[in-house]
């Protein structure tokens, strides 16, 4: 997906009541590891990875190769899929028998589509530019794929052996369906990845203002990806003699009381602590209101009461702003419209497609009911993309107090900020699994600059190597931090 920062909304400008230190001068990475993390990200850019044209296998197979030269034994090093052109690869390292579970790291390999014409430059050959990376991929998610192989090199290197075992997953397709991918290993191979818990570089990310760290975001939730189809059906007939009962016309009415209707606000613990950290980042009354809704809809939905009239008055004013309605209620909105076929004849039918961002803790089926009712008895509704709910992963404190720590080392002045993602990644999957799952990349970007999915995608040099570092860290603090001599 299009890596968010998980964070509340950048649409409001933002004022910083303290600026924070800002990051040290040089990277903390060694300069070895710099130069294989560069060496890593381009071998990954310059292998297409598109699903028209690419091949995640291909790239499967070069990292296995790295990763069997740095001394893995090729019995824990997998390429798995049921398509032979879209692999995943999965590499184990192995830790004491502790009796503690697998923590599972997880990047995907695939990219969205890159037309040569388009860029200023071969999206497939990674290029060195002004202090960033540049090609598809770079950000979104070769640079999460960097970070997992350079320090899964490391770690063999240096002999760690860490308390528990520590595995990788890289998988094809998150860019479309995931069936090739997560869905598939979790199916198939669910024994090869199975886990306590899941750390995931396609999320989260750290958000810079003015060369500075402004926030750390940690995903720990999405919101659920659906689509209807609206269809309104009519015998027709010539246009010189209009009807009352024209199928674009009911249509469109259907589409019209879709547009007036809100959700209702729904928060959960997730939501609700993204409320509260992020209100310190933003202008006095936004973060006041942000508090109010966080304070007052937390109190009402436990209570199963109605939230204050100043906690409405609150949800309302910052559901003004698209980003933070996203945050607090399921959207549905008309993304593509079809209708008639000829200009000289009243149109047969008419079709839109819906497409609905719900909240994790709505049921799809009160969902699907509300958009049934607001087609009204002329518009026939079906499902053309079925929903995967999964729960919002609980924030653990012991996961909660490493990233804290580690965030305030490598990107000191950001507060860290666990958030629901609108957009959708592998995490989903992993979560309706059952192995809760975190998005925290650590890579810093000021909000837009990546351009990921887009033309000329990017990522800073820095960033990448800020980020290889802190995983490093992060990972030995989680899984133990057992030498061997």
């Amino acid at each position: 997906m299009r890596r968010s920062l998980a964070l509340v909304p950048s649409l409001l400008v933002a004022a910083l009541r303290s600026a924070p230190a800002q990051l040290p001068a040089a990277t903390p990475l060694p300069v070895a590891y710099q130069r294989l993390a560069r060496d890593v990200l381009t071998e990954a850019v310059n292998t297409n990875t598109t699903a028209s044209s690419g091949s995640t296998t291909a790239l499967a197979r070069l990292l296995r190769t790295r990763l069997l030269a740095a001394g893995y034994p090729a019995g824990d090093v997998h390429i798995v899929g049921g398509d032979p052109k879209n692999q995943n690869l999965v590499v184990r390292l192995r830790g004491r028998a502790s009796g503690k579970k697998a923590i599972l790291l997880a990047a995907h390999l695939d990219v969205v589509e890159a037309k040569r014409a388009d860029w200023t430059h071969d999206p497939f050959t990674l290029r060195s530019e002004g202090g960033y990376f540049m090609g598809r991929g770079a950000s979104d998610d070769k640079s999460g794929v960097t970070v997992l192989i350079t320090n899964l090199i490391r770690w063999k290197r240096e002999g760690w052996t860490p308390d528990r075992d520590v595995v990788a997953l890289f998988t094809a397709d998150e860019e479309s369906d995931a069936t090739k991918g997560a869905q598939w290993v979790l199916a198939h191979a669910r024994s090869l990845i199975d886990a306590e818990y899941c750390l995931n570089t396609d999320d989260g990310g750290v958000d810079l203002a003015d060369g500075r760290p402004r926030s750390f975001g940690l995903g720990a939730s999405e919101k659920v990806f659906v689509d209807f189809q609206l269809e309104a059906t009519n015998p027709g007939g010539h246009s010189s003699r209009p009807r009352p009962d024209n199928a674009i016309y009911a249509l469109a009415h259907a589409l019209t009381r879709l547009e007036a209707y809100r959700f209702p606000v729904k928060l959960n613990e997730v939501t609700r602590a993204q409320l509260e950290r992020a209100a310190a980042l933003q202008t006095p009354d936004t973060a006041a209101d942000m508090r109010r809704v966080a304070a007052g809809y937390a109190v009402g939905s436990a209570a199963g009461a109605t939230p204050d009239a100043e906690s409405e008055a609150a949800m309302r004013r910052l559901s003004g702003d698209p980003s933070f309605n996203a945050l607090l209620r399921t959207t549905c909105v008309a993304t593509l419209l079809d209708g008639g076929h000829a200009d000289n004849a009243l149109p047969q039918r008419a079709r839109a497609t819906v497409n609905c961002r719900m909240l994790p803790n709505d049921p799809p089926a009160e969902v699907e009911q509300t958009i049934r009712r607001l087609a009204g008895d002329s518009v026939a509704v079906t499902v053309t993309y079925a929903p995967v709910p999964s729960e919002p992963s609980p924030l653990r404190p012991d996961l909660l107090a490493v990233v804290e720590r580690l965030a305030a080392r490598y990107f000191p002045g950001a507060p860290v900020i666990p958030g629901m993602a609108a957009g959708a990644s592998d995490g989903l999957y992993f979560r309706n699994a059952g192995i809760p799952t975190y998005g925290l990349s650590a890579v810093a970007s000021v909000d837009g600059e990546g351009n990921e999915h887009g033309l000329n995608e990017k990522v800073r040099e820095r960033s990448v190597y800020d980020a290889v570092a802190y995983w490093n860290e992060l990972v030995r603090a989680l899984a133990g931090r057992t030498m061997v001599p």
